[in-house]
């Protein structure tokens, strides 16, 4: 009696724990009872579930990296092998839907297989040479491509990125080549420019010095004519008061100042005892004040 309520006991227990579930965080599962996917998706946290013929199948959203390495031919016909890593998630609310589609392998039904016929359906648009170039391109375009894949089965794309890509040695020659030619070429450009640039600085600083010289030169010849100008001006104002002088002068002379004048002079010449004055009527001369 004892052993049977023991076990009893331990049997409840037991149907306790199988019959509940807890879903991590990070996680959503799905209730599988006899095969059959139960319509609720279970989000994280604690959920009962039936106790006989129930599975929960677990997904991770959480976002999930994949990387494969894969070979694909180019438009030229090489081939190139390159490492690609998808970053993708599900969608909670798409999980019943892609379970039922793929079950548990839709990495490898869908994920991988997609990105191995999008790169090689891109690929062939591409020379082996212009790889290394359109690198951003390429991914791009791949991203684009497994978005249109992915996406109406509940996938969400975050990123495609292209790694270590291997060419053959005689395409990374080339492209070593191509490369050396396009920095020479850069160089040459660049050196040309500054050459250039100096031309045009020291054409500009001459032209600049021609431009002074000439505002100095018209500067000094304008100096020169203004200078000349007011000479001009102030000789013209001095003969215009010379003029003005003489005619005030004339004006006032009249006869009888100029014989007032020769009287006075004549005066003071007889009075000197230095002078001799003659006076005469062109014949004869009759003496004055002779010097003693």
């Amino acid at each position: 009696m004892k052993y049977a309520k023991i076990f009893s006991l331990v049997f409840s227990v037991l149907l306790l724990i199988q019959s509940c579930a807890i879903i991590e965080p990070g996680q959503v599962a799905l209730a599988v009872q006899f095969g059959k996917v139960k319509p609720d998706v279970l989000k994280p946290g604690y959920h009962k579930i039936p106790v006989f013929g129930t599975n929960v199948v677990r997904f991770d959203t959480r976002i999930i990296n994949v990387s494969q390495k894969i070979d694909f031919p180019t438009k030229d016909g090489i081939e190139v092998t390159c490492e690609i890593t998808l970053l993708y998630h599900f969608i909670p609310d798409s999980i019943k839907a892609i379970y039922n589609k793929f079950g548990n392998t839709s990495e490898a039904s869908l994920i991988v297989n997609g990105l191995i016929n999008s790169i090689r359906q891109l690929g062939v648009n591409y020379t082996a040479s212009d790889i290394i170039d359109v690198r951003v391109e390429l991914e791009d375009a791949l991203k684009k491509k497994v978005i249109s894949i992915y996406q109406p089965y509940g996938f969400v794309v975050d990123a495609v990125m292209l790694k270590d890509i291997d060419l053959p040695a005689d395409i990374v020659q080339t492209i070593k080549d191509k490369v050396n030619a396009e920095q020479r070429y850069l160089r040459v450009t660049i050196e040309n420019d500054i050459q250039s640039k100096e031309l045009e600085f020291t054409l500009s600083k001459q032209k600049r010095e021609a431009q002074l010289e000439i505002e100095k030169q018209r500067m000094t010849a304008d100096f020169a004519i203004e200078k000349q100008q007011k000479e001009s001006t102030r000789l013209l104002i001095e003969a215009s008061a010379t003029k003005q002088a003489q005619d005030t002068i004339n004006a006032s002379i009249t006869d009888k100042l100029i014989r007032y004048k020769s009287l006075e002079i004549s005066r003071d010449w007889a009075k000197s005892t230095n002078t001799k004055l003659i006076i005469t009527d062109g014949k004869s001369q009759f003496w004055m004040n002779e010097p003693k």
